[in-house]
């Protein structure tokens, strides 16, 4: 079962699905998250100003009520026949008295009709203490509930006197004065019910809890539940947010009739569809699924269109590895693989033809190698010709002859390459001497060789028969025409990263191009700028073959220079890459 669950965690399917599924649900659920956050605070604001403005209207319509009360009392004050009805003195059972009497009564009962939220309007005379109430039978109940204070004020009657059902009541009190001789002549005293009132404007104005208080900080009217902490630290029309996030508080004074101001506290609830906390669990859950759905069907497309004939190819590759080179794309697939394929498919052909090439060259190669051992009978029986001709020189006790031959013979092995294809310096030079020592049976003591190495050079690689070709040409074409005694000096020497070889001679020389400085840079890969002179003279088998070697075995970088003067001689230096033998360091 491990098993089998890691080989399906390390499908490329399965690689592709949760690739996609983190690029596309992280910047998805980045932008969802963002874009909440802004719409909260944008939300959250609105909130706030639209708690603000309820809370606003509320206290107006609130502060409208009390002002329409006190308005109503003060009118009733100063009517003329509540005014004459308060200054009756006479016998009470006079017409004109009863007349008054029910003039007052009337009015009063009124005030309770028009205004539905005054409970109970009473009219206490000082004078003649009587007391003429709206509600019947309720007049001294009436004045046990009224509140002492001052004049023009609106006053709430103590919570240990709730007479009127268990509702809060505000009293509002005026003088009925007499405007003959500004005496006092009693009182006008209004209830008004302020549960009525909250009743009516909560349902416009819906709360979770609502808190009135005098500026005494006496409770005036409370709903809902309230605790009196939650209004401490608050300042004047501040507008906030609970922590919990469910309610808004709001807290803001209201200037009401009598030259008082009373604090207002409103709480608003938040309802569910208005909520600004981040509603993610059934968002994120149908975005999830979304991604999920999303990435399947791309996961499965991918696989389709691209990991199939992937799979489909690296399938013919390898049949193609192994050396099937039939092995063509001839699926049917989209553009871009359709050209794939026909790519993979010209490269078999290139391959197949490569192969036949390379088996081609082979077979010129072999016949060339059969060609060459065959070419080499003649120095083989050369060779061996020599060894014979030494042996009986030196039974007939004739030294020189002997010398000459193996010096000979030693030419012959190296130019056969029995030792590969490079030599160390050293072995070159000697070489180059078992040549001259051919050249004294011809020259004599004519021609001296003088060699000036640097020890560090000996131990260097070079191709094999390197120098002896350009000692050939210096004594044919150079001291020999001359019919004097020549010299020719040898050099080695390393000059940073390059080894140096050169052979000068004293011979006749010869003319080189007018204009140049004396040494003249011969390309590797073709002829001089000397003219037929320097062809003349350079046209040996040798110094061409010596072009050859160094251009095919170190490329055209690395030059042979020449330079020559008639009557002074020629010389030759070539720059090598430093190839070190095992020799070096002994």
């Amino acid at each position: 079962m491990p098993s089998l669950l890691i080989h399906f965690l390390n499908r490329f399917q399965f690689r592709v699905f949760l690739y996609l599924l983190l690029v596309i649900s992280i910047p998805l659920l980045i932008t969802f998250y963002v874009g909440d956050q802004m719409s909260t605070a944008y939300k959250e604001k609105e909130l706030l100003l639209s708690v603000d403005q309820r809370h606003d209207q509320l206290l107006f319509e609130i502060n409208q009520e009390l002002r329409h009360a006190s308005e109503v009392t003060h009118r009733n004050v100063v009517d003329r026949a509540i005014n004459s009805y308060a200054k009756w003195r006479a016998t009470a059972e006079s017409k004109e008295y009863q007349e008054l009497k029910a003039y007052a009564n009337q009015l009063l009962y009124e005030q309770t009709i028009q205004n539905r939220y005054v409970e109970q309007v009473c009219l206490m005379l000082t004078g003649t203490s009587r007391t003429l109430c709206s509600q019947s039978g309720d007049g001294m109940a009436a004045m046990e509930t009224s509140v002492k204070g001052p004049y023009r004020s609106f006053e709430p009657v103590g919570t240990e006197n709730r007479t009127f059902n268990g509702s809060y009541m505000l009293t509002y009190t005026e003088p009925i004065i007499d405007i003959t001789n500004n005496q006092e002549l009693g009182t006008l005293t209004m209830w008004l019910n302020m549960s009525k009132l909250w009743k009516s404007l909560s349902i416009m104005h819906p709360s979770l809890s609502y808190v009135l208080t005098a500026s005494n900080k006496t409770v005036i009217f409370r709903s809902g539940a309230y605790n009196s902490t939650e209004i401490q630290g608050f300042e004047r029309a501040d507008v906030r947010m609970n922590t919990e996030g469910k309610a808004f508080h709001s807290l803001k004074y209201i200037d009401i009739p009598g030259g008082h101001t009373w604090t207002s506290y409103f709480e608003a609830s938040i309802s569910k569809s208005d909520s600004i906390f981040p509603r993610y669990r059934t968002w994120v859950a149908a975005l999830f699924i979304f991604v999920i759905v999303l990435s399947l069907g791309s996961s499965y497309l991918f696989s389709h269109y691209v990991s199939k004939p992937l799979n489909m190819l690296k399938a013919l590759m390898n049949r193609a590895e192994r050396g099937d080179l039939r092995a063509y794309w001839t699926a049917k697939s989209s553009v871009a693989w359709m050209q794939l394929g026909d790519s993979y498919n010209q490269m078999l052909n290139r391959v197949e033809d490569l192969i036949k090439q390379v088996k081609r060259e082979e077979s010129l190669k072999k016949e060339a190698e059969m060609e060459a051992l065959h070419y080499q009978l003649n120095p083989h029986f050369l060779y061996n010709t020599l060894n014979t001709i030494k042996w009986v020189a030196k039974i007939h006790k004739t030294p020189q002859i002997s010398e000459v031959v193996s010096a000979l013979v030693r030419l012959l092995q190296a130019s056969l390459g029995k030792k590969g294809e490079f030599i160390t310096l050293r072995e070159e030079i000697g070489l180059t001497r078992d040549y001259m020592e051919i050249q004294k049976f011809r020259y004599g003591d004519r021609i001296q060789i003088v060699t000036e190495l640097d020890e560090l050079t000996l131990g260097c690689l070079v191709p094999r028969m390197l120098l002896q070709p350009l000692v050939e040409n210096a004594i044919i074409h150079g001291i020999e025409p001359s019919k004097g005694e020549g010299i020719i000096t040898i050099r080695t020497w390393l000059d940073r990263d390059l080894l140096f070889c050169q052979v000068d001679d004293n011979g006749v020389g010869m003319q080189v191009e007018e204009g140049s400085s004396g040494w003249t840079a011969i390309s590797i890969g073709g002829g001089t700028s000397s003219g037929p002179i320097l062809r003349e003279r350079m046209s040996g088998i040798g110094i061409t073959h010596i072009r050859e070697k160094i251009k095919l075995y170190y490329g055209p970088e690395y030059k042979m220079h020449i330079g020559s003067k008639p009557g002074e001689g020629t010389t030759i230096r070539m720059s090598l890459p430093i190839h070190h033998g095992e020799e070096w360091g002994k």
